[in-house]
């Protein structure tokens, strides 16, 4: 404390300081990247990390763009012509690869002559004919290649499908499909997705929701300070304090190379709800030593003397408990975990710095604000009926926490992206559909490895594998399979006029002739999308109707028995990749890091404390809050069936961060009280003073970010309500159980023999 101190003894060189800090820092802001996907953010030698690396090196992963022409029937002149010409403005979208880009415009009908293969394509020819669009239609459902895939069967939804280069800009492809969708839709709907489209939809939504909500949101917080305080100094100066904070953090962001991703967005909200809460404290403390002090420096000082230390100690515990987010193996998690620590400590330096010396050189200022009398006398009144009835009080909490803990059992577990749009958005009605007409718009990549040259054409394998397609096409929510095996079928009904079917095929050879018959009469990439080059390995396509990752989790379970079921002999080796897989162990990595986090940052919380206030009873009731929050918190989270996602996650970082602050400020307080007064009178103090301050910083918190929960897009609304409703949950867990447990452990238990940050100066009603 006492660098405090001297800096506020120097005010001009101390603001000097600041701003040649900030305008370094602040230079980092421009250095700022911004990702927008999940790449490598997994340990690279988990299982199945390791499986979705192995399926991606031999058949390469491409990021797809998804084009929907829906209309009444699309077998019609105008309809047709429209893919054609749709395909051509594809081809020259940014990013796209040219040579493989999907449509009925683009595949080959493959037919049998008497002088060989007939490679047509299914739209060579457009007339006017009807009996053209009926041999269309008709080409169409007997090609296995195509139906459900590019056409659906109510012929009512076509796709164009373009592969994107590895190094895409999502937002320049995003644009250029926008641009398409404008100049060709009517009367036909074209529908946009895929995932490049759908990341960069949601980031637009959060991103212009949290533009349009924050400001409104941090300009409610700021007036329930005016409320409290009645002066605009008692706005501005915290204000000004905590976008300093944003500003440093973010600066520091880039200036270290760590990128903005949707988990750091959320940082300006956690910024404000946290630092907020320190310049209350200390803006409360200078207004009441102003009453009987004869400048603005000696108010200052005073009450910097009085809510300093536990400012700092709130600052350093909020810190490292930001840190224990460091436990996950979710990269921007990590990251986070960093950004959060280092945020903290700058708010609280800022707060301990210019907030004193701001007030230093300002003239003397008392507060004019009303006294809610009837206010304080309620929180009394309170505190003293809890007082005397802890037994009740702890009855109650024992069941609540109870229940809690069963509903916190049951949260769902990762991000449903579909569901992050409004019913009526775009990206949802794409998606719902696609998966109402189609197979499915999420898929999962099942790769085989026969572990030997060519093994694939071999008919045990292939029949193994038809067998396991089989019953992986009849598992809930799959939409429907694709393999080489549909390639064998539909050349076999190609050539086999008698009817055959794949169940026919007992030699090898035959395997072998339709794969190469396929190869030369197709696109040289259809193959190779299913097989890789030595015929050693083959992909099998799942398409998933559904995006709840439970679901996926679910397939992904029952693919791995059902392959050790239809390849006994152990001489084949699974593995899953598609981008659902990488979720599954998203969500996976996001249950085992909280455990650790919650476990960790509690346990951060407990050491500082209890060093602090050289007690280990004043550590275990600094904690008691907190812990019963985060309990109530998730509870309520799986009651309402709001799921534990990457965003959600960040949500232990704010409770402890707010929940040590009014811990500390509490207990401090209520110590302080005790050395000149009964427990009674100290309690009284302590509800009416500080009580009062953290009434109004959550108050003014649960007002502000409230404003967040009308969002159209889930994870800004649930975060916004979700915060909200901490800070409630906070406040009254402070307010509530400390009177409980101080008449619990009695006056002599409660206060240790040497307090480290209690105040020189006593509290005055």
């Amino acid at each position: 404390m006492r660098i405090f101190l001297l800096l506020t003894s120097r005010p001009k060189t101390t603001l000097l300081i600041l701003a040649a800090i900030t305008i370094l820092l602040s230079i980092g802001i421009s250095k700022l990247e911004v990702k927008n996907n999940f790449d490598g953010e997994l340990p690279q030698d988990d299982p199945v990390i390791d499986g979705f690396n192995q399926v991606q090196d031999h058949f390469d992963k491409r990021s797809t763009v998804m084009f929907g022409i829906e209309t009444d029937n699309i077998y019609n002149k105008q309809t047709l012509e429209k893919i054609v010409e749709m395909t051509k403005a594809v081809h020259e979208l940014p990013h796209v690869r040219k040579d493989e880009i999907k449509s009925l415009s683009t595949v080959q009908n493959l037919s049998s002559e008497e002088w060989g293969i007939d490679t047509t394509g299914f739209l060579d020819d457009i007339s006017e004919d009807s009996f053209m669009y009926e041999q269309l239609r008709s080409s169409v459902e007997n090609n296995n290649t195509v139906k459900d895939k590019l056409v659906s069967s109510d012929a009512r939804l076509t796709l164009i499908i373009a592969n994107l280069e590895d190094d895409f800009n999502g937002a320049e492809v995003y644009e250029g499909a926008q641009i398409i969708k404008n100049r060709f839709e009517g009367p036909e709907i074209i529908h946009i997705t895929g995932a490049p489209v759908l990341v960069e939809e949601v980031q637009q939504g959060i991103s212009g929701d949290t533009s349009r909500f924050i400001p409104i949101a941090i300009l409610l917080v700021f007036i329930g300070f005016y409320i409290s305080f009645r002066t605009l100094r008692a706005v501005l100066l915290p204000a000004v304090m905590v976008i300093l904070s944003i500003v440093w953090t973010m600066g520091f962001m880039g200036w270290v190379g760590l990128p903005l991703t949707v988990v750091s967005n959320a940082l300006p909200v956690i910024m404000v709800a946290v630092a907020s809460s320190y310049g209350i404290h200390y803006m409360y403390a200078y207004y009441k030593h102003a009453e009987v002090s004869i400048s603005g420096k000696e108010a200052a000082l005073s009450g910097l003397q009085e809510v300093g230390r536990p400012i700092l100690i709130t600052g350093i515990t909020s810190a490292l408990g930001s840190a224990s987010l460091l436990v996950f193996d979710i990269t921007s998690l990590r990251e986070f975990g960093i950004i959060g620590g280092f945020g903290f400590v700058f708010a609280t330096v800022i707060c301990l710095s210019l907030l004193p010396v701001l007030n230093v050189i300002l003239p003397l200022q008392r507060n004019s604000s009303i006294s809610f009398k009837k206010l304080l006398n309620l929180f009394t009144s309170l505190s003293k009926r809890v007082y005397h009835n802890k037994s009740i009080v702890f009855s109650i909490y024992v069941v609540l926490l109870g229940v809690m803990l069963y509903w916190a059992s049951t949260i769902q577990v990762g991000d449903d992206y579909t569901k992050f749009f409004p019913s009526n958005h775009k990206g949802r009605i794409a998606a719902n559909t696609f998966n109402d007409h189609l197979m499915g718009i999420r898929l999962m990549d099942v790769m085989i490895d026969s572990k030997e040259f060519g093994s694939i054409k071999n008919a045990e394998f292939t029949s193994n594998l038809r067998n396991l397609q089989s019953e992986i096409a009849g598992l809930p929510f799959v939409g429907g399979t694709f393999s080489y095996i549909d390639i064998i079928s539909h050349m076999q009904m190609i050539f086999e006029e008698d009817g055959k079917t794949i169940t026919d095929i007992v030699e090898s050879e035959q395997i072998s002739q339709y794969l190469m018959l396929f190869e030369m009469s197709s696109d040289p990439g259809d193959l190779y999308a299913l097989v890789d080059d030595d015929f050693e390995r083959a992909k099998l396509q799942v398409y998933i109707k559904s995006s709840n990752p439970s679901d996926h989790k679910e397939i992904y379970s029952r693919i791995q028995d059902l392959f050790v079921e239809n390849f006994k002999d152990g001489s084949a080796e699974l593995f899953l990749g598609g981008d659902v897989v990488n979720r599954i162990s998203l969500g996976d990595y996001i249950v085992k890091g909280k455990i650790k986090n919650i476990l960790l940052a509690i346990f951060f919380v407990l050491i500082t404390c209890t060093i602090v206030f050289r007690s280990i009873k004043h550590g275990l009731l600094t904690i008691i809050p907190i812990i019963s929050s985060l309990i109530m918190i998730f509870g309520v989270m799986g009651l309402v069936g709001i799921r534990l996602g990457i965003s959600t996650s960040l949500l232990t970082a704010m409770i402890v961060g707010v929940g040590i602050d009014f811990s500390v400020h509490y207990l401090n307080a209520f110590n302080t009280n005790r050395k000149n007064s009964t427990d009674s009178e100290a309690l009284d103090r302590t509800t009416r003073h500080t009580g009062k301050a953290i009434f109004f910083d959550a108050v003014s918190n649960i007002a502000g970010f409230s404003v967040l929960s009308v969002s159209g897009f889930l994870p800004v609304q649930h975060f916004g309500w979700l915060l909200a409703f901490s800070m409630l949950l906070i406040f009254l867990n402070t307010m509530v159980l400390y009177p409980a447990l101080f008449a619990l452990i009695k006056s002599k238990s409660v206060q240790p023999n040497h307090i480290l940050i209690s105040s020189p100066l006593n509290y005055k009603s």
